[in-house]
């Protein structure tokens, strides 16, 4: 199975956007179905079977959003991807428990300072971000979720970790993702490839999901079908532009050596 999985609901199962006198439909509204991530030791974005029991039971095992939202998060990061990582921090970020006990360490000592009326927090956060932005800035975060897991990628030479936070647990402790807390590590080329795979995979189903759309009758709700077809071409060039970033030099060139400093300076 491909690392990066998807389903597209048929246009005559998606809602229109907007209320009962005045409805759209769009291109990111056509790429609404479920999403989940396969990495062989865990699948990401997919509830647990407490969760799904509380609920509806057609609501999906996967997480059911706009496809096309997963495909703006992650591209928003790939620069920072393509960066490969030194070795002392690849130590660090490659393991869960590592990663985030890193982490949880500098922002402990950060709200520690933040007691002190003394202190200008402002100019500290803004000086010490340097040692977590790094990390951060890696993350493909779920805003739009509850409690959505946290996905990190740290390239090191030919390879990339892949770590994942996904323990949250509702107010009754009910634990909403089975993946839960680990990692894994790939080739690059591999995690490049299955990104190419994706947008391939992705950009066909949507080239289908228009042409249903253009073919219904979608009666008041007020869709352009023009554009529709306009936005999928400027959505794939936009894409295979991002994906240029992953497979060329870097251009993201972090200071490690003054990470270092910070580091050291902070736990001394």
């Amino acid at each position: 199975m491909a690392l990066i999985n998807f389903k597209l609901k048929h246009p005559d199962n998606i809602i229109p956007w907007g209320d009962d006198t005045e409805t759209t439909m769009h291109w990111f509204g056509l790429t609404d179905g479920e999403y989940w991530l396969d990495i062989n030791k865990a699948t990401l974005y997919e509830y647990t079977d407490e969760i799904l029991a509380g609920g509806d039971p057609d609501d999906s095992r996967y997480v059911a959003y706009q496809v096309v939202r997963l495909i703006e998060d992650w591209t928003s990061i790939f620069e920072s991807i393509a960066e490969p990582i030194p070795e002392g921090f690849y130590a660090i970020s490659r393991n869960c428990n590592y990663l985030y006990r890193f982490y949880g360490a500098v922002q402990q000592w950060l709200e520690k300072l933040s007691e002190d009326p003394a202190i200008d927090m402002d100019a500290y956060y803004e000086k010490y971000d340097k040692t977590i932005e790094w990390v951060y800035s890696r993350t493909l975060v779920a805003t739009h979720l509850t409690g959505g897991p946290s996905i990190s990628f740290f390239r090191n030479g030919d390879n990339i970790s892949i770590v994942w936070r996904a323990d949250h647990q509702t107010a009754n402790d009910i634990p909403v993702w089975t993946a839960q807390n680990g990692e894994v590590e790939i080739s690059y080329n591999q995690f490049v490839s299955e990104m190419e795979d994706f947008g391939k995979r992705f950009f066909n189903a949507m080239a289908t999901q228009i042409q249903l759309a253009i073919a219904k009758d979608w009666g008041a709700t007020n869709i352009n079908k023009e554009r529709l077809m306009q936005e999928q071409q400027e959505r794939k060039a936009a894409f295979e532009k991002n994906l240029e970033i992953l497979k060329g030099t870097p251009t993201k060139h972090t200071d490690w050596d003054a990470i270092n400093v910070l580091i050291t300076e902070m736990f001394s």
